[in-house]
C-alpha cells in the first residue's frame, strides 16, 4: 500500500495544480499552448501589420480574409476524410508547420495579390487543421474521457491566447514595422513547435469502415440528414460567441450607461471563467443524450444573459456596470455547458469509423455563426435594441431545447447509442 501513496500524492498534486499527467494529454496541452499562444500575438495585430506596416486597404484586408474563411470550408470535409484513411497527427502537424511557413512569409508580402494568395492558402491549411485535429483529439479517448480532454484544451487555449494577447500589447505600444513583424514571425515560430510536439504522440493507425459498409466515400455524412441538423443547430447556437466580439461591446458603449472601458471587464471576466470552469462544466457531457439536455440547460442561460443585457439599457453607470458582468457571468456558465453539450453531440451522433468527415461536417455548421451572426445579432441588439435582445434571448431557448428530440430519435433508430450508466467523472483538469 505505501508504494501506490507517492503517485497518488503525485497524481493529487498535479489535479490541483490544474496539470496533466505525463503521456498524451500532456503532450497535446503543450502544443495547444504554443499555438494558441501564438495566435494570441498574432490576433490583435494581423489587420493592423497589413494595413499599416503592408500599406494594404482595410477593404480589401477584409475580403481576402473572407476569401480565405470561404476556403478553409471548402477542405474541412476532405481534410477530415484524409485523418479518416491516414494517421491524423500526420496532417495535422503537416497543417500546422504548412502555417507557420506561410506565417512567415507574410512578412515579405508588399502588395494585394500576394496577401490574397498567401491568405487563401493559410485558410485551407487552417480548415484542414481544425477538421484534422477534431479527429486526433477524438482518438484520445471515447465518451466521457473525449469530452474532458477536449474541456481541457479548450481551457488550456483560453489561457495561451490570453497571454498572447497580454505580450502583442507591446508590440502594440510601440506601433512600428519591426514591432509587427516579431510578432508574425512569433506565431509562425508556434504552429512549427505545436508540430513538433504533435507528432511526439501515439501513432493513430485509420480505423477500419464499420463491418458491411464496403467503402466509405467522403461524401457519406451529407446523406446524414439527422447529423447535419444537428450540425447546423451547433452552428446557429455558437452565434452566441458573436454576440460577445460584435454585439456586446457596440452595446455597452452606445446603449448603456456604463464606461466604455468596461468592456475589458467582461472580456476578462469569461476568460478566466472559461479557464477555470471549462472541464468541470463539461463532466456528463460525454453520453449523447445527456449532452442533448445539457443543452437545453446552455439555451436558457445564454437567454437569461440576453435579457440582462437588455436590462442594461438605462440604468445609472454602476448599476448598469453590474448588471452586465452578471449577464457576462450567466452567459459563460450557458459558454461552458453548451461546448461541453456541443462535443458530446457532435461525437456522439458521428460514425466512429468515418470521424474525420463528421466533424468536417460538424466545423462547417459552427461556420453559419461566422456568416450569419455578425449580421443578425448586430440587426437585432444594436438595430432593434431591448426587442431585439429579447428575441434572441427566445431563439437560444429554442436552439438549446431542438437537441433533445433530435438525439432521441436518433438513439431509437440506432444512429447513436447512450452511455448505460454513465456518471459525471473527474477530468484531468
Amino acid at each position: 500500500m505505501s508504494g501506490d501513496v507517492p503517485g497518488a500524492t503525485r497524481r493529487e498534486r498535479l489535479r490541483r495544480a490544474g496539470l496533466p499527467e505525463p503521456g498524451p494529454l500532456r503532450t497535446l496541452t503543450k502544443a495547444t499552448l504554443a499555438n494558441t499562444l501564438g495566435n494570441g500575438l498574432y490576433y490583435t495585430v494581423e489587420v493592423l501589420f497589413f494595413v499599416r506596416s503592408v500599406g494594404i486597404p482595410i477593404h480589401r484586408v477584409a475580403f481576402g480574409l473572407g476569401v480565405a474563411a470561404v476556403f478553409g470550408l471548402l477542405v474541412s470535409i476532405p481534410a477530415g476524410h484524409l485523418s479518416d484513411r491516414r494517421d491524423p497527427r500526420f496532417v495535422v502537424a503537416t497543417s500546422a508547420a504548412g502555417l507557420g511557413v506561410v506565417t512567415a512569409t507574410f512578412t515579405l508580402v508588399h502588395s494585394f495579390i500576394p496577401f490574397l494568395l498567401l491568405n487563401v492558402v493559410a485558410g485551407a491549411l487552417s480548415g484542414a487543421s481544425g477538421a484534422s485535429r477534431a479527429v486526433l483529439m477524438g482518438r484520445l479517448g471515447e465518451g466521457e474521457g473525449r469530452v474532458q480532454t477536449l474541456a481541457y484544451q479548450r481551457a488550456v487555449t483560453n489561457l495561451g491566447m490570453s497571454v498572447g494577447i497580454a505580450l502583442s500589447g507591446v508590440g502594440l505600444a510601440l506601433d512600428t514595422r519591426t514591432a509587427y513583424v516579431v510578432m508574425v514571425l512569433g506565431n509562425a515560430l508556434t504552429f512549427v513547435v505545436a508540430a513538433g510536439f504533435i507528432l511526439r504522440l501515439p501513432s493513430m493507425p485509420p480505423r477500419p469502415v464499420e463491418a458491411g459498409r464496403g467503402r466509405a466515400p467522403m461524401t457519406v455524412v451529407l446523406r446524414d440528414g439527422r447529423y447535419l441538423a444537428a450540425a447546423v443547430l451547433n452552428g446557429l447556437f455558437s452565434v452566441h460567441f458573436v454576440i460577445q466580439s460584435v454585439a456586446l461591446p457596440l452595446w455597452v458603449v452606445e446603449d448603456t450607461h456604463a464606461p466604455r472601458w468596461w468592456v475589458s471587464v467582461l472580456l476578462v471576466v469569461n476568460t478566466v471563467l472559461v479557464i477555470t470552469l471549462q472541464v468541470r462544466a463539461s463532466r456528463g457531457s460525454g453520453d449523447v443524450v445527456r449532452a442533448a439536455r445539457v443543452y437545453r440547460r446552455a439555451g436558457l442561460l445564454v437567454a437569461l444573459a440576453c435579457a440582462l443585457y437588455a436590462l442594461a439599457h438605462g440604468l445609472g453607470t454602476v448599476v448598469a456596470s453590474a448588471v452586465l458582468v452578471l449577464a457576462m457571468i450567466a452567459h459563460t456558465l450557458g459558454e461552458v455547458l453548451g461546448s461541453g453539450a456541443a462535443w458530446g453531440v457532435g461525437y456522439g451522433l458521428a460514425r466512429e469509423d468515418l470521424m474525420g468527415q463528421y466533424q468536417g461536417a460538424y466545423s462547417l455548421g459552427r461556420s453559419v455563426s461566422g456568416i450569419v451572426g455578425p449580421s443578425l445579432v448586430t440587426a437585432l441588439a444594436i438595430g432593434l435594441g431591448r426587442e431585439g435582445w429579447l428575441i434572441l434571448a427566445g431563439g437560444f431557448v429554442v436552439l438549446g431545447s431542438a437537441f433533445t428530440p433530435l438525439v432521441t430519435r436518433a438513439v431509437r433508430a440506432g444512429a447513436a447509442t447512450p452511455v448505460v450508466g454513465a456518471a459525471p467523472t473527474e477530468g484531468s483538469g
